[in-house]
């Protein structure tokens, strides 16, 4: 197949970035890979630089505009070009199995109302959402390899997009600045009649994410209530936030110890 653009979004974790591209690099999909740089510090973009082979093209935006933000600078001048019918969004952090692109792009041939297709992670499950628990994991019955499977929403770690589905759609609404928009966009697809897929088979790891607890706390419960406002009206969001101030209480008794994303003071 033709060479496909693929976008990378990096935030001062320039080593785990390398490994994402030499990754991508490994796939049989012939790939011209930009990474977009969200203002890393002076230290880590050198070493951005320094890692990243100079067939790379790196992009370094003069502030950091979050996942969206950064990707809407790469989608408008890709949008404006001639050509190819789609394009991949990844984090810096994203690892794809051998034979994750070429599923993806398998699913998405064979079904031209296909406007965003995402891989599964290796746990089965899937992304639902909910006027009450906003986006949230489902568990499911892993299908055949290469069966492209109708959810809700597709996770960010790494996308296929359709150039129509976008032009008729718009870019990622850049307000939620990270963990959400990519829901918004599924969500937005699929309320204009594009299917958003999960395709079986095609794997992808996010071996960490690298945000401190605080914000990606603060972050999951705005975006929660952006998603449920938008898409299920005011009544719905209202509940929304109530249940996440119960949640809230709650695990100020039973704190967790795991990592897990939660912030009382957020």
């Amino acid at each position: 197949m033709p060479e496909v653009e693929l976008f990378v979004v990096h935030w001062n974790q320039p080593a785990a970035c390398a490994v994402t591209v030499n990754a991508f690099v490994a796939q049989l999909t012939p790939l011209r890979i930009t990474v977009l740089d969200n203002d890393s510090g002076p230290d880590c973009y050198a070493q951005l630089e320094a890692q990243l082979d100079s067939s790379v093209t790196i992009v370094r935006l003069d502030d950091n505009k979050g996942w969206g933000g950064a990707l809407n600078v790469a989608l408008r001048l890709w949008l404006r070009s001639e050509g190819k019918s789609y394009c991949l969004l990844s984090a810096h952090d994203a690892i794809p199995a051998p034979d994750c692109l070429r599923l993806l792009f398998a699913a998405a041939e064979a079904d031209p109302r296909i406007g965003i297709a995402c891989p599964q992670y290796p746990e089965p499950f899937i992304a639902r959402l909910s006027p009450w628990r906003g986006v949230h994991p489902e568990a499911a019955i892993p299908q055949p390899t290469g069966s492209a499977q109708e959810v809700d929403v597709p996770h960010g770690t790494l996308m296929l997009v359709r150039r129509e589905c976008l032009e008729e759609i718009g870019l990622f609404d850049q307000r939620y600045f990270a963990y959400g928009d990519e829901h918004d966009l599924g969500a937005r697809a699929a309320r204009y009649g594009w299917k958003v897929v999960l395709v079986w088979g095609s794997v992808v790891t996010n071996p960490a994410t690298w945000t401190e607890s605080s914000w990606r706390s603060y972050l999951f419960a705005r975006n929660s209530l952006y998603l449920v406002r938008t898409y299920f009206g005011r009544t719905a969001a209202t509940l929304r936030a109530l249940l996440i101030l119960g949640n809230t209480l709650r695990l100020l008794v039973f704190q967790r110890r795991d990592g897990f994303a939660f912030s009382a003071r957020a």
